[in-house]
């Protein structure tokens, strides 16, 4: 499985496996375009982040292959992070 890491401005957001890549590319680039806008975005634990993407704002996405985590299924509805323990130095 990916997992991707999005960085803008020197903050980063794991995001949940199974993020749509294109979409959120697409969704950023649109953004830019406008002149700015907030994109949202679903990170490991289920969790919602709203990110302001505007022109001048540099947007990393860093992927890599890591091993399947059946409760980091991108449903808002179901987080995980105060129900079971992680550390973010686990999502490496």
């Amino acid at each position: 499985m990916h997992r991707t890491t999005l960085t803008i401005d020197g903050h980063s957001h794991v995001l949940a496996q199974g993020t749509d890549m294109r979409a959120l590319k697409t969704a950023a680039e649109s953004a830019v375009v406008s002149g700015g806008r907030f994109v949202d975005l679903t990170v490991v634990g289920n969790v919602a982040v709203s990110v302001l993407v505007s022109p001048g704002v540099a947007i990393f996405l860093t992927t890599r292959e890591v091993a399947e985590d059946n409760r980091d299924t991108g449903d808002l509805a179901e987080p995980f992070e105060d129900q079971l323990q992680w550390d973010i130095a686990d999502l490496y």
